[in-house]
């Protein structure tokens, strides 16, 4: 039994384990998921965005106009690469393969018909198609990763490939910002395997393809699910890790491949803390079971001399007269007589073994048996026995301890006794008495009086009070922690009117209405409320109370009575918390103006709202100049002031109150006009260039000046119920790229009809 009861601890404790250790991957994989689609959101708007670039690109070029006006394709490619922060090049090539335009100037003339991303395109050209190339190393590029579409002509027939070259520092800044631990690593492939970033950098040294025969990543692109989790050894870097795959491919792109998606840690750093809670519950395991071995060896032992001096016992008691025998062990009592006169006393044989004396009757002198009482109890027997021998008491009866053994053991007796022989002159000579061991009773009275205490304590700890009402005396009871929740002394409950009275007047018919439907059909309450306490003070209780029923009727209400003041107060403290994120959650950190969620969401909600009156909207994007130039030349830091000045000045010149700027990214604002025609977002745009210019804030790096210049596309519309707000986006976006290729410093209006979309 002992082996099993250890045995059963070790199998609970090996799934308590094997439970935490559950728990820890579980939540760790749903921290891995959270960050994959962090970065998975991310990388489907880059895609999203580069393929409308390209997809204008190859419908307002053709390849015979790219050969005429290379120089001015290639100055219009440039302007793309800087706007476009996920680009690091964009080029257009004919359908021999030779670059006609380029960002880069030495490209345009070379040709690239051997190029993998080329001839892909060039084998299967199809006007539907997004083109994702492998990932390529060279020299000059670094790891390259390029996304194409065909370009056909009027006819329909392939003329050229426009294609753009992915920058993987910003998909590696991408997917460094999401990653939470020093041990992660993410990566960014190709679905034949081929890496095209990953976070942390390995050097000088490029990962190893990840497609490897029976590889997770094999297994993961071959299943085709949208997830895989993983873990275990990783090929390419020869670690244990607990792995995300997620396959990348949006709808409606005509993506030609998947882009996969790994984030990872070190299965070691996942599960650290489980594995110091296995040394921990192991050493405390071992640790139980050894002093459980020692007690249980020990136990053995003495129940061996146990069962040794019961055998003595039993044959000891076969010597004892039967009559009397019989007697007494029916009652479990032992037999004592005292002679008063000589002070001696006499414990029968049963009497002897129950104190631990042998098993043969002692004497003992009253001296000697005082002595063996508990000190405690001494003065009580001797004061007993002395009221009933002058006969102020009927009978002697008395509760003690005594000692038995040698081991300082105390075990309670009930012990009863009468004078049975007096002299001539009624002086006490002999008393007869039996005693019984009461040492379980004692035990069960003191267990209960602890569990009572227990119970009181536990409601002062947990702060909890309890109540009961008679409903026929109408008396009341309350614990101390009632009285102290009502800032009363103990003593007797108020009634029950006078109790109400201590609800406020907005909680007094709540408690009034529960109260009689628990004293008419016994449905009980759990309500939380607020009384003014005795002093004055406002408190938030929860209260409870049932029915007590004897024979079917009610004919008691208990319950318990709990001050939630502080918790009440944390829960408020709480919505006012989570009101304030949800305002910073609307608000740009760096410049004070909304961001792009607010932009998102006053935007369809103005578009709603114009749709319904009938009017124009317009929205003017806004762009500031060369500020990639501008970074590089003074800084980041300060390229963040400038941004904080320009979003003031934009603040300053808006001068209606619905008018609104907000941080669209980067440096880039968008300016949403309510109820504003073309015309007069023309006004507001040339009103925010001049201010612009008014600031004068300096910009070293600028090729039109010393100040920063705006560049600013203007759109309006008036708004469909069943339009989509994109358009005018759209809009806004086309115009805000025809001023950046007029020169910047400047706003163009698109000036397509504001009918109704």
């Amino acid at each position: 039994m002992f082996l099993f009861v250890f045995a059963l601890a070790g199998v609970a404790l090996a799934l308590q384990l094997l439970t935490a250790r559950h728990a820890i991957r579980e939540v760790e994989v749903a921290r891995l998921q959270d960050v994959s689609r962090y970065v998975s959101e991310n990388l489907t708007r880059q895609l999203k965005g580069l393929n409308e670039a390209l997809t204008r690109i190859s419908r307002d070029y053709r390849a015979s106009a790219l050969a005429a006006s290379s120089s001015d394709s290639s100055r219009q490619l440039h302007l793309l690469t800087d706007v476009i922060q996920a680009v690091r090049g964009l080029a257009v090539y004919d359908a021999n393969g030779t670059a006609v335009a380029s960002d880069r100037a030495i490209d345009v003339g070379r040709d690239f018909f051997a190029k993998e991303f080329f001839r892909t395109v060039r084998g299967r050209p199809d006007p539907h198609v997004l083109y994702l190339s492998r990932p390529s190393a060279s020299d000059d590029e670094g790891v390259a990763l390029h996304l194409s579409r065909a370009v056909f002509d009027a006819a329909g027939q392939f003329t050229g490939v426009v294609t753009a070259t992915l920058d993987d520092e910003f998909f590696a800044f991408t997917l460094r910002a999401a990653l939470f631990a020093s041990d992660m690593r993410a990566t960014m492939a190709h679905a034949d395997g081929e890496v095209f970033v990953t976070v942390p950098s390995m050097g000088s040294e490029r990962m190893a393809n990840l497609s490897r025969p029976g590889s997770a990543f094999e297994a993961h692109v071959q299943s085709k699910r949208q997830n895989t989790v993983y873990e275990g050894l990783v090929p390419a870097t020869g670690r244990e890790r607990l792995v995300v795959l997620a396959s990348v491919k949006p709808q409606g792109l005509g993506l030609d491949n998947t882009v996969v998606l790994a984030v990872s840690r070190e299965r070691s750093e996942v599960y650290a803390p489980w594995y110091a809670q296995v040394r921990l519950y192991t050493t405390l395991y071992a640790t139980v079971l050894v002093l459980a071995t020692g007690l249980r060896l020990f136990e053995r032992r003495r129940l061996r001399r146990l069962l040794a001096q019961e055998e003595a016992s039993q044959a000891a008691l076969q010597l004892t007269a039967a009559r009397l025998e019989r007697a007494l062990d029916g009652a479990q009592l032992g037999l004592w007589e005292l002679q008063v006169d000589t002070r001696q006393l006499r414990i029968d044989a049963r009497g002897a073994r129950m104190l631990g004396y042998g098993n043969a009757e002692v004497v003992r002198s009253v001296e000697e048996w005082t002595a063996t009482l508990h000190p405690a109890d001494r003065a009580g027997n001797t004061a007993a026995f002395a009221s009933h021998l002058r006969g102020a008491s009927p009978a002697y009866e008395n509760e003690f301890r005594v000692g038995v053994g040698d081991g300082g053991q105390f075990v309670w007796l009930f012990s009863r006794g009468k004078v049975t022989e007096r002299a001539e002159g009624g002086a006490p000579l002999r008393m007869i008495g039996t005693f019984m061991d009461i040492t379980e009773r004692k035990a069960n009275e003191a267990a209960l009086a602890d569990a009572v205490l227990l119970q009181k304590k536990s409601g002062e700890i947990a702060r909890v009070g309890g109540w009961t009402r008679d409903l026929a005396t109408g008396e009341s009871q309350w614990t101390d922690e009632v009285y102290r929740i009502h800032d009363l002394e103990p003593g007797s409950a108020p009634d029950l009117p006078r109790t109400l009275d201590y609800y406020t007047p907005a909680s007094r018919p709540l408690i009034d209405a529960a109260v009689q439907r628990c004293i008419q059909d016994g449905t009980p309450w759990d309500l939380e409320l607020q009384i003014v306490s005795a002093k004055g003070r406002l408190l938030w209780v929860r209260t409870q109370g049932e029915a007590i029923r004897r024979d079917g009727t009610i004919v008691r209400l208990a319950g318990a009575f709990q001050d939630i003041t502080a918790r009440k107060q944390a829960a408020l403290e709480l919505e006012r918390l989570n009101a304030t994120l949800s305002e910073l959650s609307y608000q740009d950190a760096l410049t004070g103006l909304g961001n792009r969620r607010l932009f998102d969401d006053t935007l369809q909600a103005e578009w709603a709202r114009n749709a319904r009156q009938g009017s124009a909207l317009s929205l003017l994007m806004v762009d500031v100049d060369y500020f990639k130039r501008f970074n590089d030349l003074h800084g980041h830091q300060a390229g963040d002031e400038c941004l904080k000045r320009v979003a003031h000045v934009l603040r300053d010149a808006l001068w209606r109150s619905h008018e609104r700027a907000m941080r669209y990214g980067g440096e880039e604002f968008a300016i949403l006009l309510p109820e504003t025609t073309l015309e007069g977002a023309r006004q507001v745009a040339q009103r925010l260039l001049d201010a612009i210019a008014t600031a004068r804030i300096a910009h070293g790096a600028s090729v039109l000046g010393p100040w920063v210049t705006l560049s600013i596309g203007v759109a309006c519309v008036t708004p469909a119920a069943d339009g989509r707000p994109t358009h005018l986006t759209r809009r806004a976006d086309m115009a805000l790229y025809q001023a950046k290729s007029q020169g910047r410093a400047c706003f163009v209006a698109d000036e397509t009809p504001a009918s109704v979309l």
